[in-house]
């Protein structure tokens, strides 16, 4: 499974006196339809060099870990962190900002939401973003730093209990199982009944199969 993450970049921001540090991934960069999940997760500065042992015993990146594992992780989480809290970004913003700008959109309105104003931020990718406050993107994050793992954990889970619950509401495609990926299944499902509300139009092919069923303006 390889190394999991811990709190050593987090201790290494100590050093520079940023003691809120808050963690930020996403889920569901990739989906063809369905909100992007944009998540924070502040753990208190003493835990840092003292993490409890399920703490480090549970936490990894979400890709890693099985939906009930992700599920009992994020319990984990929201115990023991300082603040957490999740935005779903809906397809029209989306459409509208691009996958960067929605998710700038959503990291700004967390922020703003915060009641603890982070010293810094822990993001993961490679994003630049004009921030009001000092961050830092990291490339693998969610595999490196517990708080941006646990907001990855946080950000999949949410996301997949509301595809999972809008399923009743669009059974005939199918997003309980693929949760809005592309899925041979899911295309198939697009070509055969159009697109639904939750469909992003402007990704491909999704752009594509609108324009061939003279949906798209």
């Amino acid at each position: 499974m390889g190394a999991k993450p811990d709190f050593a970049i987090e201790q290494e921001e100590c050093t520079k006196g940023y003691n809120i540090i808050a963690g930020i991934d996403e889920a569901g960069r990739g989906s063809l339809a369905g909100p992007l999940s944009v998540s924070m997760v502040i753990y208190p500065a003493e835990m840092f060099s003292n993490p409890p042992e399920e703490i480090l015993h549970c936490i990894n990146d979400s890709k890693k870990l099985s939906h009930k594992k992700r599920i009992q992780a994020k319990d984990i989480i929201t115990h023991y962190c300082l603040w957490y809290d999740c935005l779903l970004v809906p397809p029209e913003i989306i459409d509208e900002k691009n996958i960067n700008g929605a998710t700038y959109f959503a990291i700004t309105t967390l922020l703003q939401q915060c009641p603890h104003t982070p010293h810094t931020v822990l993001l993961d990718g490679n994003f630049s973003f004009p921030l009001s406050l000092p961050y830092k993107s990291i490339i693998k994050g969610d595999c490196l730093s517990i708080s941006i793992a646990s907001a990855s954990i946080i950000a999949k889970v949410t996301r997949d209990e509301y595809m999972i619950s809008i399923n009743e509401t669009y059974p005939e495609y199918g997003f309980a199982h693929h949760k809005g990926y592309a899925t041979a299944k899911h295309i198939d499902a697009i070509k055969k009944y159009g697109p639904s509300p939750l469909h992003r139009k402007t990704y491909e092919p999704v752009a594509r199969l609108f324009y061939e069923l003279s949906l798209f303006p």
